[in-house]
């Protein structure tokens, strides 16, 4: 090609820059790869000039450096839009809070960051804040008459509305500020709050102190004011939880900006519980020194102050030596933390005397025992007798109104009994232990031990039952034959019926049905009276208690167990061997209606169904042809089982009996002022008092009012136990193969020498129906009536009887222990230098001691 021709086309590019734009734009539209392979629109063919190319191709770079320098930017900006910064800098937060946390990983990137952190607690103070407001702006402050009427706890029967009483009186006389002595504000300032007039309601270096003891396991602290404690016990109630604490606290702030502070210290003074059934110091005063208040001195106002946090536990006649130590404490405080007293004037005062104390009339007649045992049931949960009486709370107890109205008609039936006749009864629901009624007395004002649920009478042969017990889980069947023949000799032990009538071989059963105490000493004797004692404490009796022990006498009922003692092991046969405390708090609430209290089942099976069943079965012997034969007639056929028991010269009787509905105890006993116990006034139809007599009565009168109307209930048929041997074919030769004498001890009691005789023969025993003419005198012919332990046998050892001490009983629980000779025992030797003693049981019971052998009977 010639120069000229390219100088042409040169010259035409540049002289039409047009088409290098045009091919300019073209790079620079260009973004994709498709694109960058297209020519652009209006480029020349390769080429055809040098001068065009290096033109073309600088055009083209410099498009392409512009290309390039827009990517470059691109590339930079597209990392900024995503959260990070200039090359590798932090990401950027994508929300307020910054969580999740931007640019982290893993782990940390799930930790609260600072402005998490910072918003959170912000928000809890504004919170905080606001509920602090509402809460002192609805913070009412009611009169001190809006909350007395709340304070005593009352008790209802299980219906929930039938009202059986309250725990304290309110005796409650306000009087001015002006009239209560400076002394009373001086000590109580002192004792309970220095800081009185100088703070605002609330003391918060005493809730830090507070506080941090309790954070730190000490021993629980409220840190309050005075204004606090008038808030806690008329307003709040006892308060122990932190969110009720703050609730107090608001209040004695309110109160404090509201009221004058002479107007807090007199109202307070003026309803605070100071024990005694007194609200007030003016009833206070008059409670402990039976005079005005405005007639107290220094030392009075500071005993008083003194009780203030645990009235019932501080007061003189409680506890008279920890009252002292508070009493100084206030005299102390009165001398070195406000100085209202000099150390002389401390050193001149003397500790007051105060009156008796008034037993409170809301705890009068029969549901005073009831009460009672309300309360001590609470406070063996943890509430303490201030709480219970100031506490406004409600019980509901487990007493059914017309169990207890049938209960307490039934002891009114018996007309005037002999001076000190005393009785105790207790019904429960076997299923759980409910008790649905009680006697414990006449008054409890007048006499406070409970005779159901504290006095403690010997057994006698109701103990049998245990034995029997014992003896179907160690494999004997209602079938087994024992010898019933009297007297019954082992080697240091004789053993006699009641008038000694024999009834020669024997079952279990027809042994159980009339009392033989040959049969069953016998029984007790092969099988090893460990397991009648083992048997004892299994149906709910405590190992604690007085004259249980395993030696071969405890068959014939040396122990003396209370009512409700026995109650409780009755009813864990009839539940089928479970075994459950009796109980009689069912519910208590709050005066706010909230829940305080429920009581929470402690079922336990103790004892095989099986033989619960057959000790059913045979312990329907006596109600139905045995001692107890009468309940046919009163109970109307419905069936029954149970025991009747008498120790020793009839100084106490019993029935303890069920249905499948109700269990119920009953015993009898006459104490005397040593302690011990006296014989049983005979009175009204019957010549001596036995478990088939009166108690008898009682019982049926008892079950046949609260069962009106319920079900016939049909007791479970005997089943065969799979440990049950085979029935002995004879029981001659029982005792001969023994080479050492049993053990036996004088139990604590003395032994009965008397078979309990049925309600019709109140002297004897309730015969075999093979043996009527022997054993059923007539009340007609009183030389049968006299006990056997009037008789002795004779076998009685020509030295003198050794005389049992007492033992004695936890002073709690006990309110009778007698004593007796051999005597009246039925005669216990002693062969060889030593003596033989014998003491309580209820059978006729000659014992043959070598050297320090020991027997006793026991009978029904």
């Amino acid at each position: 090609m010639s120069d000229s021709g390219r100088s042409s086309r040169g010259s035409s590019r540049r002289t039409n820059p047009s088409a290098g734009n045009r091919r300019a734009a073209g790079v620079r539209r260009a973004s994709g790869a498709s694109d960058a392979k297209k020519p652009a629109p209006g480029a020349a063919s390769k080429g055809t000039s040098r001068t065009p190319k290096k033109d073309g191709g600088a055009t083209r770079g410099a498009a392409a450096a512009g290309a390039g320098s827009r990517s470059a930017a691109s590339r930079h900006a597209a990392p900024a839009r995503s959260g990070r910064g200039k090359g590798r800098g932090k990401v950027a937060a994508t929300n307020f809070l910054n969580y999740p946390r931007a640019g982290k990983k893993g782990f940390w990137r799930w930790l609260p960051s600072f402005r998490l952190l910072a918003g959170a607690f912000a928000l809890i103070v504004l919170l905080g804040l606001a509920g602090t407001v509402w809460l002192y702006k609805t913070t009412d402050v009611p009169e001190p008459s809006d909350f007395a009427l709340a304070q005593s706890s009352r008790v209802y029967f299980s219906d929930g509305e039938t009202e059986m009483g309250k725990f304290s009186d309110i005796n409650r006389t306000p009087i001015a500020n002006d009239e209560i002595p400076q002394t009373v504000k001086d000590a109580v300032v002192a004792s309970e709050d220095a800081t009185f007039y100088e703070n605002r309601g609330i003391s918060p270096k005493g809730i830090l102190r507070a506080l941090v003891n309790n954070l730190s396991g000490g021993a629980r602290q409220g840190g309050s004011t005075i204004t606090q404690q008038y808030v806690e016990r008329y307003y709040t109630g006892t308060n122990t939880s932190y969110v009720g604490k703050v609730k107090e606290m608001f209040m004695a702030i309110k109160i404090d900006q509201e009221l004058p502070k002479d107007e807090i210290l007199s109202r307070y003074l003026n309803t605070i519980y100071f024990g005694r059934g007194a609200y007030g110091i003016e009833e206070a005063s008059q409670a402990y020194f039976g005079k005005p208040a405005s007639e107290m001195d220094e030392s009075e106002a500071a005993l008083l102050v003194a009780v203030i946090p645990g009235p019932s536990s501080y007061d003189p006649a409680a506890n008279e030596e920890k009252a002292q130590s508070l009493w100084a404490r206030v005299i102390e405080r009165e001398v070195n933390d406000t100085g209202v007293l000099t150390a002389e004037q401390a050193d001149a005062l003397e500790f007051p005397k105060t009156v008796e104390p008034k037993k409170q009339n809301s705890l009068g007649g029969t549901n005073g025992y009831l009460l009672d045992q309300v309360r001590t049931e609470l406070i063996n949960q943890g509430y303490t007798q201030d709480e219970l009486n100031t506490g406004g709370f409600k019980i509901v107890s487990t007493v059914d109104k017309s169990v207890q109205d049938n209960t307490v008609q039934s002891i009114e039936d018996l007309g005037d009994r002999p001076e000190n006749n005393r009785v105790g009864t207790m019904t429960l629901d076997p299923s759980s232990g409910a008790i649905r009624g009680m006697y414990g007395g006449e008054d409890y004002v007048t006499q406070s031990i409970n005779d159901a649920t504290q006095s403690r009478m010997q057994a006698g042969s109701i103990f049998k039952t245990f034995t029997l017990v014992a003896a179907l889980q160690d494999g004997y069947s209602l079938y087994s034959t024992w010898d019933g023949n009297s007297p019954k000799s082992f080697p240091g032990w004789t053993v006699n019926n009641f008038n000694k009538v024999d009834y020669g071989t024997v079952s279990l059963s027809q042994a159980t049905t009339n009392s033989i105490n040959t049969a069953f000493a016998e029984l007790n004797v092969e099988m090893g009276p460990t397991k009648t004692k083992e048997a004892a404490i299994e149906l709910g009796l405590p190992e604690t208690t007085p004259g249980l022990d395993d030696y071969a006498s405890n068959v014939l009922g040396s122990a003396s167990p209370t009512v409700r003692e026995m109650a409780e092991a009755y009813a864990t046969i009839a539940s089928g061997g479970v075994y459950h405390s009796a109980y009689i708090v069912e519910t208590m609430t709050n005066a706010d209606g909230s829940k305080e209290y429920e009581h929470k089942d402690t079922a336990k099976r103790v004892l095989d169904e099986g033989v619960a069943t057959n000790a059913t079965v045979a312990l329907q012997g006596p109600p139905s042809t045995g001692s107890a034969k009468a309940l046919v007639d009163i109970m109307d056929g419905r069936p029954v089982a149970g025991k009747t028991g008498t120790s020793e010269s009839f100084r106490s009787a019993w029935f303890v009996g069920f249905t499948p509905q109700l269990v119920t105890g009953v015993g009898m006993f006459q104490p005397n002022a040593d302690g011990g116990e006296d014989p049983l006034t005979p009175w009204g139809d019957y010549s001596n008092i036995t478990g088939g007599s009166y108690p008898t009565e009682i019982w049926g009168a008892i079950m046949s009012r609260s069962l009106e109307g319920q079900d016939f209930e049909d007791f479970p048929e005997a089943v065969r136990l799979d440990n049950q041997k085979a029935v002995a074919s004879t029981t001659t030769t029982r005792t001969s193969t023994r080479t050492q004498a049993p053990r036996t001890k004088a139990p604590t009691t003395e032994a009965p020498t008397t078979e309990e005789p049925t309600t019709e023969e109140p002297t004897t025993e309730e015969p075999t129906t093979e043996e009527p003419t022997t054993e059923e005198p007539t009340t007609e012919e009183p030389t049968t009536e006299e006990p056997a332990e009037e008789e002795p046998t004779t076998e009685k050892s020509t030295t003198p009887a050794e005389k049992p001490t007492t033992t004695k009983e936890p002073a709690e629980e006990t309110t009778t222990e007698s004593e007796g000779d051999d005597e009246a025992q039925g005669a216990s030797t002693g062969q060889g230098t030593g003596k033989g003693t014998s003491k309580g049981s209820s059978s006729t019971g000659t014992g043959t001691g070598n050297g320090n052998g020991k027997g006793s009977g026991g009978g029904d």
